[in-house]
């Protein structure tokens, strides 16, 4: 296997929510290059799914988009969380929700490119009011749609929000366990898109 040697990096931008770093390599040739990094906290994302099945989404404006995104919830790991405690602060911030069953689905490196931030994804179930305080620049619109509704809107290429295609996929073995309505809906939605995609 071809390695990479790390010889140094040095911070040249510092943000509000992530720094750039200069990191220096030694390539598996020999020769020295650098990279630029994006320093950005881990994360965690969650699939809430309310005892109606019904997935519970936000949706706020991205900069990266230019417009409004319907996504999960998700956020930025505070210092010293795990991404369990993180996962629930994050629920309850977003939704005013609380989870008496979080499970994990694994997680993903969002931009590996260029950034350091790893996501990992929950699917959340048992819901409770337990509300708390957003944080002050966040707008959200929460949206509550069937889970097999959220499906078809996946496989027609309606989200478009990266974590949350990756979240949705991630918790599709659960999710065909606890939900086996679902499995209808999933071959459809998916056979309707593969036809369409060989016309």
């Amino acid at each position: 296997m071809q390695t990479f040697e790390i010889l140094g990096q040095e911070k040249v931008l510092s943000a509000h929510a992530f720094d750039v770093l200069k990191v220096h390599f030694r390539l598996p040739d020999g020769r020295e290059h650098a990279y630029d990094l994006v320093a950005h906290p881990d994360a965690v994302t969650l699939l809430p799914i309310t005892k109606a099945g019904e997935v519970i989404l936000v949706s706020q404006y991205r900069i990266g988009a230019q417009g409004e995104l319907l996504e999960l919830p998700a956020g930025v790991m505070d210092t010293g969380e795990t991404p369990l405690e993180s996962a629930r602060r994050e629920l309850r911030e977003e939704t005013g929700l609380d989870s008496d069953m979080l499970v994990p689905l694994g997680g993903f490196y969002m931009v590996p490119g260029y950034s350091s931030e790893y996501m990992s994804a929950f699917l959340a179930l048992e819901l409770h009011p337990a509300p708390l305080a957003q944080d002050e620049d966040e707008f959200l619109e929460i949206n509550r749609l069937p889970l097999g509704e959220v499906y078809r809107m996946l496989w027609s290429g309606q989200l478009q929000d990266g974590k949350t295609i990756a979240t949705l996929m991630l918790a599709l073995p659960e999710l065909l366990q606890r939900f086996p309505d679902l499995k209808d809906t999933l071959i459809l939605g998916f056979s309707g898109t593969t036809d369409r995609a060989n016309e």
